[in-house]
């Protein structure tokens, strides 16, 4: 689960994160640094799951579990304050912004390396 979900807070870094003038000018996660920093996450999140299906470790899980979190709670927060930008540029009327999907995306990848912690990797969860 850390590899797919590493790959889906990558994908979700390199889509559109916001907009505006109705779409003509658009922003990607990668072109900040917080998307800079998601996506890195999310290759040490795929490294992180390729190193556990090959030598396992219950440290190892713990540190995906951990970077999990830090993942999820850094999109949260990047989340969190691309909505106030958001609220602040809808008010002007000439500039006509929406929020991407790349965002939410994100945030699902960073939930799915979260879960992969509370698994036990041996059958019976």
């Amino acid at each position: 689960m850390a590899i797919g979900g590493g790959a889906i807070t990558i994908l979700g870094a390199w889509l559109s994160w916001f907009s505006l003038f109705a779409g003509l000018q658009s922003y990607r996660g990668v072109d900040v640094l917080n998307g800079r920093l998601l996506a890195a996450g999310g290759v040490l999140s795929i490294l992180a799951g390729l190193w556990y299906s090959l030598r396992g470790g219950q440290l190892l899980r713990w540190g995906i579990g951990l970077l999990g979190f830090v993942l999820l709670a850094f999109a949260g927060w990047s989340g969190l304050q691309l909505r106030v930008i958001y609220r602040t540029l809808a008010a002007d009327p000439l500039v006509v912004s929406r929020l991407g999907p790349g965002v939410a995306i994100v945030v699902t990848g960073a939930l799915i390396v979260f879960t992969s912690f509370f698994l036990t990797g041996d059958g019976t969860d």
